[in-house]
């Protein structure tokens, strides 16, 4: 029995909470695993993932605007439907992905507390 109770606590991942996940994908350069639901239901896995490099322009001068890592820029780099801009850096492409969708992040299973 007490072998059974190891077994399940070495199985069970590392866990951190949507916000710190959050922040560190605001980490300019930052590469880190993903592993999110679609939206027919399936899981994908990208190894090698890090924040869109296009940096949004203001709308007054078309200049870029400075990096932040505040929750307010997180919130800027989402879309309208709850989705981040990422990179995949083995593919060399773009894609979008559901902030509620999202499983794990660097093997780590993801709370999400709000």
């Amino acid at each position: 029995m007490n072998s059974i109770k190891r077994a399940t606590m070495a199985d069970e991942k590392q866990k951190i909470t949507l916000k710190t996940v959050l922040h560190e994908i605001q980490e300019a350069g930052t590469e880190f695993s993903l592993k999110f639901r679609k939206a027919d239901g399936s899981i994908s896995y990208k190894q090698r993932v890090k924040k869109n490099p296009t940096a949004p322009k203001s709308a007054a001068g078309g200049g870029k605007l400075p990096p932040k890592k505040d929750l307010s820029s997180i919130q800027r780099n989402m879309n309208h439907s709850g989705a981040l801009l990422l990179f995949d850096c083995i593919h060399k492409q773009t894609f979008e992905c559901k902030v509620r969708r999202l499983v794990e992040f660097n093997g780590m299973s993801i709370f999400h507390n709000y």
